[in-house]
């Protein structure tokens, strides 16, 4: 598959080929995509969560002639890969985190705009008639060990102030609620949160952006961006040149190297992979006792994340391989089958009906960013994985940031995204976790 950090450009289609559990459920409407025009106020580059938002907050609420630049087809990437967990947070950062570094009045701010985030998503479903199966629901964070549970019984109280609620699940109780599980030590439930079809999500911001009269255009990757010295920008695309006076780049892992090399250096593509099983029936679901309204993941450094689907089917995933060209294989489907029985044994022998795998964006501190690394340039990114509801308020909040509008006075609006010290060693890095989590893992 496609590799942002060896290949030098995005390939036209990328994701042909790739068949995932949301593509063989969810109808999708006609994109309408046109001829790229010669000219436009924005373009935006990448039609996920983050550009649609974008494109619909700048047409619809500024009055701007946008054009969505896709490589692809719409939603190509995480958007329609994920595993449709609306969470309120993104990163890979805590309260606990936010409140050790900013304070507490930060970190409380922090969750009430995550809390946003998924306020912004459940009113755009509301205000269409696509169908997303949203289900309210609880995002549960199970520890994994005795410290883990600990640390997590620590964050509860804090959370009062906040827009979220939070129960805090003794091992006992969770063994009541979710049988299955033969290790939790207890767990965390947050509030609000909810369950949905991540592709059917992406339809319903494509049909925003229609009536919002932003120009679409699919299967042109960006190959060559020149700023020019009276602030407007050249982009190249399939042949075809567009100018413009702005540039929001929304591609979050799926950025190439060229020409983004300044933007690609502050974010981290990293593999996850998602397998989704035949349906189970309801004696297994009972063994189970995972409901469609539980969103569980652990807190092990490298996670593993799970759901039932409304067709009683699980969806269970993890990290994946190192390498694009390693994401399919039959080796890494089978480790995760591995750990999905090692998580529920009553699985064993439980395969995968659907496998697939694609990029996320891990921030060098873990903190996504919305910000302009260069005049005219505007970009978000970072979402280590967890992006469905932030992905989405990230791109209003960075159109607003390209009208000049003042946005929150949270961390993630405030700073750019920091360059990693020594991009070319990411991947070594990243092995050498990987090695370390098999050695001394638990």
């Amino acid at each position: 598959m496609y590799d942002p950090l060896t290949s030098k450009t995005i390939p036209a289609f990328h994701e042909a080929g790739m068949a995932t559990y949301w593509q063989a459920v969810t109808p999708f409407p006609d994109t309408d995509s046109v001829a790229l025009p010669v000219q436009a106020d924005v373009v935006v580059i990448g039609a996920g969560y983050t550009g649609l938002n974008a494109a619909v907050t700048l047409a619809r609420d500024y009055n701007k002639h946008v054009v969505l630049l896709e490589a692809g087809s719409i939603g190509a990437g995480a958007s329609s890969r994920n595993a449709g967990f609306l969470l309120p947070g993104s990163g890979r950062l805590g309260f606990q985190d936010y409140r050790n570094k900013f304070g507490v009045d930060v970190a409380q701010a922090v969750q009430n705009e995550f809390a946003a985030s998924i306020a912004h998503v459940h009113h755009a479903i509301d205000d269409s008639d696509y169908h997303c199966d949203f289900t309210h629901a609880r995002y549960l964070r199970v520890a994994h060990n005795a410290k883990a549970a600990r640390l997590l019984h620590e964050q509860q109280p804090a959370y009062e102030p906040t827009l979220l609620d939070a129960e805090w699940l003794t091992a006992e109780t969770l063994k009541q609620q979710i049988p299955g599980l033969p290790w939790g030590h207890g767990g965390l439930a947050l509030t609000p949160a909810a369950a949905l079809n991540p592709r059917a999500l992406t339809a319903v911001y494509l049909e925003q952006a229609k009536k919002a009269g932003v120009t679409i255009v699919s299967g042109h990757p960006v190959t060559h961006w020149q700023a020019h010295g009276d602030g407007t920008h050249q982009l190249e695309a399939a042949g075809s040149s567009i100018r413009c006076q702005q540039v929001l780049v929304c591609t979050n892992g799926y950025l190439p190297g060229q020409p983004f090399a300044d933007i690609a250096q502050r974010q981290f593509p990293v593999l996850s992979s998602i397998l989704v099983s035949r349906p189970l029936n309801a004696v297994e679901q009972q063994m189970l006792g995972l409901t469609v309204n539980d969103l569980v993941m652990d807190t092990r450094l490298l996670k593993y994340y799970y759901r039932l689907l409304p067709d009683g089917r699980i969806l269970f995933g993890g990290r994946g391989a190192v390498r694009g060209k390693d994401a399919d294989s039959g080796r890494q489907r089978q480790r995760l089958e591995r750990a999905l029985v090692q998580t529920f044994p009553q699985l064993e022998g439980l395969y995968a009906d659907y496998f697939w795998s694609g990029w996320i964006s891990v921030a060098l501190d873990s903190m996504p960013r919305v910000f302009s690394p260069s005049a005219g340039v505007y970009t978000s990114a970072g979402y280590c994985g967890a992006g469905v509801a932030f992905a989405s308020l990230a791109g209003k909040r960075l159109a607003q940031l390209a009208a000049d509008e003042a946005l929150p006075a949270l961390p993630f609006y405030q700073s750019p995204l920091p360059k990693y010290p020594m991009p070319q060693l990411r991947r070594v890095a990243l092995r050498g976790l990987y090695q370390w989590q098999r050695w001394f893992g638990s």
